[in-house]
Formats: structure tokens, C-alpha cells, sequence
């Protein structure tokens, strides 16, 4: 059996559990970016919007660096030495968020905890898109992310009621040493397969511009979304009663992936990825401009799930494109990227022109962003598998 038939049939139930489990454990505070925001806010009340987006930025943006650098070596890499190495970052940037007496501290914290969230978020999704079962298996990650944003939701409201930022981030430092439980789980190979990275000049192009597509649309949603904690607020709406507004969007979270995975390849990975961009677009632009409560309620659970089910289609469709799982991996550096951009830019646009203006620029991301992402998704559809 040729190596890349053994890297095929990777992706074991015991592996699976132990990747899914490593990337929630590490990833609980990234994951709930909004609540933090608040929390933050809190703590820090003489910030500015701007400032507070700032924040999320360069966490996100370390998260994107760490990713893009560990999607061009993770196959040469022992990847439990990783996911050990970005677990101790994670933890010790949580433990120095809890520590920070100012708002620049907070920053170095997060970004410390992003570079650990990144490179294990990098190397769990390249060693998925090796697998046989890939888009199964990202759909039960996504499906696993929704759990979590039930349990999240319902439970950091609460802490940060009482115990603020640091009462937040303590939840996070406890959830973060559960990651070197689930690394014992794995038993993975070391990937080093140079011969893998094997993705043709044509498709590899096509490849990256939907990366550059992915990102452009997750900065618009995830600018919007950040900020839609701080949008309730303006309709009366307390942190515990947004905790359970994401709440319902875990319930959605956990069961829209899952129907992805069992869909699979049927519709190919474009019409469902279109569809769903759509959904986002119509939800985002409702969400900047809502002056009613119980819209609220309905817009953002929608709105927010929209990246959990879409990333299983995209990544089933980037991982036909190249099997090594290296154009996969980098995914959540171009995702990132966006994510990173997103806050500080809705920030600073909120403080000059109001909440409906984010409306805009979603709407400038998603006309830029579809074309880009059709590219690599139009080439994955036409191949056979």
C-alpha cells in the first residue's frame, strides 16, 4: 500500500475523536469571540470600539500566521510534538489574559494564545483532509463546534456576571487543559510525506483564490458577528439573554454540519457553498440594521452558523483538490485573516457611521469574495472520486 493509500484510511474513530476533541479544547475562547469582546469591554470600559476590535484582530491574526506557516511543513512534522507545543502556548497565553493589568497586556496574551490555537487548528484540519472520510469527518468537528456553542453560551454569561474577564478566561484556562487529554487518543504517523504536496499548477491557483474568497467573506461575518453581542445591547438585550440567542445557534451549529456530511458530494461543493453565502448576506445585513428584539433572536443564530456548515463543503471540495491536506490546512489562516480584519475594521466602522454601516461592507465582501470562491470549487466539482 502506497503511502498516500495508508494516509487515506487515517482518520481511525479514535482519531477522530481525539483531533475533534484537541481543536474544541484549545479553541474555546477564539470560539466565543463576541462574549469575550464584552467581557473585555467590561473590564477595560474607557476602550473604544476600535480598541476592543483590536483585540480580537491580533488574536485572530495570530491564529492566521500560525496556520499558514504550519499548512507548508505539518506533513514533515511530528504532530503530537505539535499538538503538545500549541496546547502549553494556549494555556500560558490564557493564564496571562487572567494576569494583564492593561489593554496592550490583554493583546500580547491573546496573541500568544492564538499562535498555540493556530498551529493546532492547522494540523488538525490537515490531517482530516488526508483522511478517506474527510468531509464526514469536518462536518463532525463543525458538529462538535455547535455542542460547544451551547455549552459556552449558557455558561460564560453567567461567569462573567459574576467574575468578569478574569472569571471568563479562567473557563477557558480550565477548558484548555482537557487538550492534552485528547492528544493521547491519537495515533498518527508522522505525515512526513514530501511526495504528497503534489497539488497541479492550475488547480493549486484556483485553490488559493478560493482561500483568498473564504477569507473576504469571513472577514464581512465575522465583523458582523463580533460585534452582534454589543448590537443586542442597544435593543435592551443583557449578556445572559445573548448567551442563550448563541445557544440556539449551537443547537443550529450541531445539526446543520452533520446534514452537510451526510449530503456530501451529491450537489457538488459550489451550489451548497452559494446558497449559503446567500443566507449569510441576507442574515448580515438584517442583523446591522435590526430594531427589533425578537428579530434579534431569530437573525443571529442564523447568521452565526453559516461558517460551520459551509467550511465542510469547501474543505470537502479543497481536499479533492489536493489530497495532501496542505491547501486544507491553510484554510484557517485565510479564514482567520479575515476574522482577524473583521472586528477592528466593523469597529472603527461603527464609531464612524453606526451599527447599519456594517451592513455595507458585508455586502462588499460577499460581491468580491463569491467569485474567488467559485474558482477552486468549480475545478473540485469536476473531479471524480
Amino acid at each position: 500500500m502506497s503511502e498516500l493509500s495508508q494516509a487515506q484510511n487515517l482518520i481511525t474513530p479514535k482519531n477522530q475523536i481525539g483531533l475533534i476533541g484537541i481543536l474544541l479544547c484549545a479553541f474555546s475562547a477564539p470560539l466565543i469571540m463576541p462574549l469575550n469582546i464584552i467581557a473585555i469591554s467590561q473590564r477595560f470600559i474607557d476602550a473604544t470600539n476600535g480598541q476592543i476590535g483590536t483585540i480580537a484582530t491580533f488574536e485572530t491574526l495570530s491564529i492566521s500566521v500560525a496556520s499558514i506557516i504550519l499548512s507548508r511543513i505539518v506533513n514533515r512534522l511530528d504532530r503530537k510534538k505539535i499538538f503538545i507545543t500549541a496546547a502549553i502556548l494556549v494555556i500560558l497565553g490564557n493564564i496571562l489574559t487572567i494576569l494583564a493589568p492593561t489593554l496592550n497586556y490583554v493583546i500580547l496574551a491573546r496573541v500568544i494564545s492564538g499562535l498555540g490555537s493556530g498551529a493546532i487548528v492547522a494540523t488538525v484540519v490537515a490531517t482530516i483532509a488526508r483522511g478517506s472520510n474527510a468531509q464526514m469527518t469536518f462536518a463532525l468537528l463543525n458538529s462538535g463546534v455547535g455542542v460547544m456553542g451551547v455549552l459556552l453560551p449558557f455558561c460564560l454569561p453567567i461567569i462573567i456576571a459574576s467574575n468578569g474577564m478574569n472569571g471568563a478566561y479562567s473557563f477557558h484556562l480550565f477548558i484548555s487543559l482537557f487538550t492534552f487529554l485528547f492528544i493521547s487518543f491519537l495515533t498518527l504517523s508522522n505525515g512526513a510525506d514530501d511526495n504528497q504536496n503534489t497539488v497541479s499548477s492550475y488547480k493549486g491557483y484556483a485553490g488559493w483564490a478560493s482561500m483568498m474568497g473564504t477569507s473576504l467573506i469571513f472577514l464581512g461575518h465575522a465583523g458582523i458577528f463580533a460585534f452582534s453581542a454589543k448590537i443586542g445591547a442597544t435593543l435592551g438585550i443583557s449578556v445572559i439573554q445573548v448567551g442563550y440567542v448563541f445557544m440556539a445557534g449551537g443547537l443550529l451549529t450541531i445539526f446543520g454540519p452533520l446534514l452537510a456530511g451526510f449530503i456530501g458530494q451529491r450537489f457538488g461543493s459550489l451550489f451548497p457553498c452559494l446558497i449559503l453565502i446567500t443566507i449569510l448576506l441576507v442574515t448580515g445585513i438584517i442583523l446591522a440594521n435590526v430594531t427589533s428584539a425578537l428579530i434579534f433572536f431569530i437573525v443571529v443564530p442564523l447568521c452565526g452558523m453559516i461558517p460551520m456548515i459551509l467550511t465542510p463543503f469547501f474543505l470537502g471540495g479543497m481536499a479533492k483538490l489536493d489530497p495532501s491536506g496542505s491547501l486544507a490546512a491553510a484554510h484557517p489562516a485565510f479564514s482567520t485573516m479575515g476574522g482577524a480584519a473583521g472586528p477592528v475594521v466593523m469597529g472603527y466602522t461603527i464609531d464612524m457611521a453606526g451599527f447599519t454601516s456594517i451592513g455595507w461592507v458585508l455586502i462588499v465582501m460577499v460581491l468580491v469574495g463569491t467569485p474567488l470562491i467559485s474558482l477552486g470549487l468549480i475545478e473540485a466539482d469536476k473531479i471524480k472520486t
